[in-house]
Order: C-alpha cells, then structure tokens, then sequence
C-alpha cells in the first residue's frame, strides 16, 4: 500500500576535520539499530557546507536527504538533519579511510563507521539464476482502455499443466516483478509457482516498464480492467484457454482481485496477499499507526497521528464541503500531524504534496469504496493470506473482513491464514517497518509460496 501521509526514516552522521578536504567524497556503513539488524547509510560529501553534504539510505529508497548543519571547524565533525530529528558526530582516522561516528536520533546513539566508496546493494539470495520452464514475453493489449500490457509467461515444458495465475501488484508504479529496494516478489514468486506446476503471466503496471496507459488518472477501478484484459488474453490463447484462470493480488492487487472475479466468471480462484478487505479510512488510519509506531514513536503519539490521519481522511470524503473547503482543513490537519513526528512544521510544499496525493483519482476512489462490496460476490475458491507482523494492512482486522464477506457471499472453499512472523512483503523479519524491507536478505517467505502453490494444486481435486 501506498500514500502513508508521513513516513520516519533515521538517519544521520559525525566525522572529524584534521584535513577537511581528505573527508571529500561518498562514504558507506552499516547502522547497527539493535536485535542484530543493520539498516545501510551512505554520506555524499561533496563540499564542507550543508548545502553540499547529502544522506541516503539505500535500503529504505530514501536518496538525497538535505542536511541542515554542517560543523567541520575542529577535529570533530557535526552533521544535522532537522527534518530526521538527527546527529551526526565523527572523526576520520589517521588514514582518512574511514569515519568513526555517532548516529544520533530523538536521543538514541548508535556507534557508526563509514568507509571510502559507493554503496554496493548485496544480490539477493532468493533470486533465481536458472529457468527449467517456458519464459516468453507477452503483449495484451485493451482496445476499450487503449492500454497495452507487456508481461512475462512463464510455465512447465509443453504446457502441461492446468492452472494459469495473474499476479497483480500493489499500489504504486511497479515493473513485472513488483521490484522494490531491491527485491523482485513477483519474479521469485512466479519462479517457486512455475517449478511447481503453475503457470504464470506478471505485467509491467500501466504506464510503466514497457506497459503504455495513463496511470496518472488511474484508479483502482481502471488497474482492474487491466488484470481483466489478462484474462481475456488468456481465454483466447489456444495453449492456455483451457486452464483455471487464478488472480493472486498483492496488497491493492489484492483488492482488484476479487473485484475481477465478482464480474467475471472465467476467473476460477483468488489468492489475496495482504489484500484489503475493510473500509479503506479504517485502514490506513491503522496503517499509519503501526507505521509511525514501528518508527520509534510512542503509543501515544501514534494514536494521536492515527486520529487526525483519519480526521482528514473523513474531511476528503464529505459531501458537504467544496474542495477548496476540504483542502484548507486537510492542510491543517496535516500540520498538526507533522508537529507530532518533527520539530519542522514548515515545509509547505511538502504539505501541498501530502495534499495532492489525497486528492488524487486514485486516493479520492479508494477513500470513497469498499472492498467488502466485491469481496462479498466472490463465489470462487479464494485464499486469504496476511503476515502477522504487517504494518500496512494490519492482520487481524484484515482477516475478519474477509471471514465477514465469505460468510456474506456464502462461498463454501475459503481458506484463511495468518503468518506468523511476517510482513507486508511476506518476508520473514524482527521488525514489521518498511523501513527495514530492503535490509531483509529473504525475498519471498517460502513457506508461504509453498502455502500458496498447494493450495491452488489442490483446487478441482
């Protein structure tokens, strides 16, 4: 899921002056945050002044973090990030290879050292290298939606299998893989069904990759006439046409998934990863609870946030206001939001974006639908899954809406789980936080593909 209004990430850094100009350049570390988890840190040191210092962290695709002080004048360096409630404090050794420093935030230290040199993501373990199966590039193409899917099949030699799944991705501009901080779910995901007799087609999301469309307009309704347009591409594909057609959603996916299979009836089986299925307010004003908690924030303040994150939800929706009305409260909302998480209150164009985006197509359609409305019509066998340790779609009130419109729609094969130990990207971890996705050497938790893979083996015998 996508649009959490405010998002914490640490970060910050010291270093020490004996010759400043030595110290110019890029430097990496790993951040020790506690319970044997590192979180990468790069310093860009193009020059001795704020303006020319910058800070990444590589694994939450956080690049170009302004700094906002930077003290080089004695032998110890100071580097502060007002907007991360940050610190930096280091020396350079006699060699000036490498920076020993604190990382200071919100009156946490943390020892830190930087090496000279890029940062260089370390390949994933989980990706596959080798392919014992049919790949082949696939075009479908929309004549009512003018959109063009380029995509990727994948199944057993000679196309002995009877299962066909589409894997739709969560919200967001993503690729076939549903690429993020350097995980590919989709490709490892498609790869474990494949080998295990399922095939499969993943797409480029409209309007990106190699996919056309307009994405900027975009709803959750237009994404699902493209995972329609699968479908039917299907259906008429002589090797395939005869095979279960199955919909496995990710997150928003998981909501376009049984939207799908409520209207069309070639849709033989849904699999929701982490798919909403509670009023979308509700959910992302817990989604912003658990993510400002997991940030470090305490209990209260997370409510707090949680409350006014759904105060302004509630003012986009009334129909009783002019935009230009809602816009004004949604602002200030806003900045009462910010003021609990940072010092810096300020920064009206960050404010404006936060603005923008809940008064996007794609925001607007969501905060105004149900997904209990399709979900309550799926008449299919349809498998429910939800890491345990989710931020984003929190379990456990996910998973009873979805018992909720089973029980409504009357479908006798359901299956429900919840995962113990993971999150939202289904990895196994210590921490639920987006914050730490990218760290996680595990792409796709393989219990839960193999979860997944019987189950829709089993489905007809």
């Amino acid at each position: 899921m996508r649009h959490i209004i405010a998002f914490s990430i640490f970060l910050l850094f010291t270093a020490t002056t004996i010759n400043a100009q030595k110290i110019l350049g890029t430097w990496h570390g790993d951040l020790n945050v506690g319970n044997g988890v590192t979180l990468a840190i790069a310093l860009n040191i193009n020059g001795l002044t704020a303006d020319s210092i910058t800070m990444d962290s590589p694994e939450q695709a956080a690049f170009g973090i302004n700094v906002d002080k930077a003290d080089f004048s004695s032998e110890n360096f100071v580097i502060e990030i007002t907007s991360l409630d940050a610190k930096l404090e280091g020396k350079p050794n006699t060699d000036c290879d490498t920076l020993n420093c604190t990382f200071t935030q919100r009156g946490h230290s943390f020892p830190l050292t930087l090496i000279r040199g890029e940062y260089k993501p370390k390949p994933k373990k989980q990706e596959p290298k080798d392919f014992p199966y049919i790949v082949e590039e696939v075009e479908i193409f929309n004549p009512e939606t003018n959109v063009k899917l380029s995509g990727t099949l994948t199944a057993p030699y000679d196309y002995k299998c009877d299962k066909i799944a589409i894997l739709v991705s969560g919200s967001g501009l993503q690729n076939r893989d549903e690429e993020i901080l350097g995980h590919k779910p989709f490709l490892v995901l498609s790869d474990y069904l494949t080998r295990n007799g399922i095939a499969v087609i993943r797409y480029d999301d409209r309007g990106f990759g190699k996919s056309t469309g307009d994405v900027d307009n975009a709803t959750t309704y237009d994404l699902s006439l493209d995972a329609e347009s699968v479908v039917k591409f299907i259906r008429s594909d002589k090797r395939l046409k005869d095979m279960k057609i199955g919909i496995i959603g990710h997150s928003e996916g998981g909501i376009i998934a049984p939207m799908v299979a409520a209207r069309n009836s070639d849709v033989d089986f849904v699999v929701m990863l982490a798919g909403p299925a509670i009023e979308m307010s509700n959910l992302l004003a817990r989604q912003n609870y658990d993510v400002i908690k997991s940030s470090g924030q305490s209990e209260e303040i997370a409510k707090q946030y949680s409350k006014l994150a759904l105060k302004a939800y509630k003012i986009v929706k009334n129909k009783k206001l002019s935009t230009d009305d809602k816009k004004t409260k949604v602002g200030e909302t806003i900045k009462k939001m910010n003021s609990l998480v940072s010092e810096d209150t300020s920064d009206e164009n960050a404010i404006q974006e936060s603005i923008d985006v809940l008064f996007s197509p794609w925001m607007y359609y969501s905060l105004n639908s149900n997904p209990q409305d399709d979900l309550c019509k799926v008449k299919v066998p349809l498998l429910a899954l939800n890491g345990d340790k989710d931020v984003q779609v929190y379990s456990k009130d996910n998973l009873a809406g979805v018992e909720k419109a089973m029980k409504k729609a009357k479908n006798p094969n359901y299956k429900i789980l919840e995962l113990k130990g993971l999150n939202h990207l289904f990895q196994k971890c210590i921490f639920g936080s987006p914050n730490f996705y990218g760290k996680n050497e595990e792409t796709f938790n393989e219990d839960a593909m193999k979860v997944i893979a019987d189950w829709i083996n089993q489905i007809g015998k």
